[in-house]
C-alpha cells in the first residue's frame, strides 16, 4: 500500500518558480507515494481540485495571508479521511505556518519542511516577515529540514531548527539540458548573446545587467527571458540609455524552449542581489553556456571563480561588462572551454533530477516509516 504525503505550497503550477518546479520533478519520480497539496488559487482563475502528474491538487480562494488557518483546516479534514503519513511545506512561508499548525493539532504525524527561499534574509521586511514563522513555531515543529544551499541551512539553525539537516539543492533535467549541447567554439558569429532567464523581480539585478550594456561593445545584445513586476520599469531603464536595440525582452517562454535559447546564447549572466540557490544557472552551465554570477545566497556552492563560472561584484554594471568582455575575448577561448568543461560535469555528477529526487526518497521513506 502506498504512503500518502500531503504537501503545503503558497503557489504552485502553473505559477512556477524554482520551488515548484522540484516539487513536480520530485514528486513525478517517487512513484511509490500518493500525493495531495494544498496552495493558494493565485488568479482565482485555476480549478479548485485537478490532478498534475502524480498530485491531486486542491487550490483555495483568497488572499495568501490567510493561507495558513485555511490551509490547515482543509488538512485537518482531509487527514481524517486519508491518514497521511507525513506533511511536507515548501519554505518557512505560509506554507511553512499551515505545516506547523496541522503539526501543533497531529503531533505524531511527521514534518518536513523544505526551504527554497530566495529573497534577501538580511533585509528588513524580510526579517519582519519572520515574526510569524516564530510564532507559528516552523522551525521549532520541523522534525527534518531539508534547505538547497548552504546558505540557508545556516539560515534555518539561526532560526531556532534543531530537527536534523540535509542539504539537496534543486536539480536539472538533463534529458532537455545537456542532451542538447553547445559549443562555444562554434559560435563565429559577429553579434554576441548575453542572456538572462530570470523573474524580473529586485533582487535577479536585471537592471544591473542591462547598465551593464553600455559598457560593452555595439555587436553585443541581450535578450531577457521572463515576466515579472519589474518589466515596466526595466524597460524604461533600457529606453533611458538608449538600448532598445540591443535588448530585447522576451517575456514569458516555455520551459522546453528555454534550452534553444540558451544553445544560442555566448554568455549567461544574472547579478543578483540575493539567491537561495538558482536554477537558472545551472541549466546554462548543462547546456555549455558560460555563466557569470555574483558571490550572494547559494550561488557560492557551484559557482567558483574561474573554475566552474565567473563573479562579477553585487551592484556594479562595469564589473559585469569586464567578465563578459573577458569571456567573449579569443584570447580567452582556452580558459573559457576548460570553465564550460567543468561546469557541465558538476551539473552531471551533482545536479541531476534523478538523483536529487534518490536523496529525498530517503528521508522521505525514513519520516514515514517512525
Amino acid at each position: 500500500m502506498k504512503r500518502r504525503l500531503l504537501i503545503f505550497s503558497a503557489a504552485y503550477q502553473p505559477f512556477v518558480g524554482g520551488a515548484e518546479v522540484a516539487v513536480k520533478e520530485i514528486t513525478d519520480r517517487l512513484t511509490d507515494y500518493d500525493f495531495d497539496l494544498i496552495t493558494v488559487n493565485l488568479d482565482q482563475k485555476q480549478p479548485a481540485e485537478e490532478e498534475i502528474g502524480s498530485v491531486s491538487i486542491y487550490r483555495l480562494t483568497g488572499s495568501k495571508y490567510f493561507f495558513p488557518l485555511a490551509a490547515y483546516r482543509l488538512a485537518a479534514k482531509l487527514h481524517q479521511e486519508k491518514k497521511y503519513d507525513a506533511v511536507w511545506a515548501i519554505m518557512a512561508n505560509q506554507a511553512g505556518m499551515a505545516a506547523a499548525l496541522f503539526k501543533r493539532r497531529f503531533s505524531s504525524v511527521p514534518f518536513l519542511l523544505t526551504l527554497q527561499e530566495g529573497d534577501n534574509l538580511n533585509s528588513l521586511a524580510y526579517r519582519l516577515r519572520l515574526l510569524a514563522p516564530r510564532w507559528f513555531g516552523v522551525f521549532r515543529r520541523a522534525d527534518y529540514l531539508t534547505a538547497i544551499s548552504n546558505y540557508l541551512a545556516r539560515w534555518a539553525r539561526q532560526m531556532g531548527a534543531q530537527c536534523p539537516m540535509t542539504v539537496i539543492p534543486n536539480g536539472v533535467d538533463l534529458n532537455n539540458f545537456q542532451l542538447l549541447g553547445s559549443s562555444f567554439q562554434d559560435k563565429k558569429r559577429n553579434e554576441k548573446t548575453i542572456i538572462t532567464t530570470s523573474r524580473l523581480v529586485w533582487k535577479n539585478g536585471v537592471d544591473i545587467l542591462i547598465e551593464a550594456m553600455q559598457f560593452l561593445p555595439s555587436n553585443a545584445r541581450l535578450q531577457i527571458l521572463g515576466t515579472g513586476p519589474e518589466d515596466r520599469n526595466l524597460k524604461l531603464k533600457a529606453k533611458s540609455y538608449h538600448l532598445e536595440a540591443r535588448v530585447e525582452f522576451l517575456g514569458h517562454v516555455p520551459p522546453n524552449e528555454i534550452p534553444n535559447y540558451l544553445a544560442q546564447a555566448d554568455v549567461f549572466a544574472r547579478p543578483s542581489r540575493s539567491e537561495g540557490l538558482g536554477n537558472s544557472f545551472l541549466e546554462a552551465m548543462a547546456v555549455g553556456v558560460p555563466v557569470i554570477g555574483t558571490p550572494v545566497g547559494g550561488i557560492p556552492d557551484f559557482l567558483k571563480d574561474g573554475e566552474t563560472g565567473w563573479f562579477c561584484k553585487v551592484n556594479n554594471p562595469k564589473s559585469v561588462a569586464e567578465k563578459v568582455k573577458y569571456i567573449l575575448d579569443p584570447n580567452n577561448r582556452e580558459k573559457v572551454e576548460q570553465v564550460i568543461t567543468n561546469a557541465k560535469k558538476l551539473v552531471m555528477e551533482k545536479y541531476e533530477w534523478i538523483k536529487i529526487s534518490q536523496r529525498m526518497a530517503q528521508i522521505i521513506a525514513k519520516l514515514t516509516e517512525i
